[in-house]
């Protein structure tokens, strides 16, 4: 089976210093149609792992794509939390 991941920014690079950019906790391994939401802000991920959608229509694509919520992807480090508080408080519409 053919994988076709993409390493997604947290804290996307154009609002990120040198440093934030070159860290690698700054970073997911999505699949780009996952990516697509997750930067523009229709899916996030709580410090629990849990991955949450914003709309019951997002929730429907998902579920289009394989992927059923709830769904839980593991603990992230504190530094990634770091990022993906950033990311719920700042880019995810809710």
């Amino acid at each position: 089976r053919l994988r076709c991941d993409w390493s997604s920014d947290v804290c996307s690079s154009d609002l990120s210093s040198n440093s934030e950019r070159l860290d690698g906790h700054n970073g997911l391994l999505l699949s780009p149609h996952i990516d697509k939401l997750f930067d523009q802000g229709w899916i996030t991920f709580l410090a629990n792992g849990d991955l949450v959608s914003l709309t019951n229509e997002i929730t429907e694509v998902l579920s289009q794509w394989g992927i059923s919520l709830p769904m839980n992807v593991g603990d992230f480090s504190q530094k990634q939390e770091s990022y993906l508080s950033y990311h719920r408080d700042n880019i995810y519409r809710d």
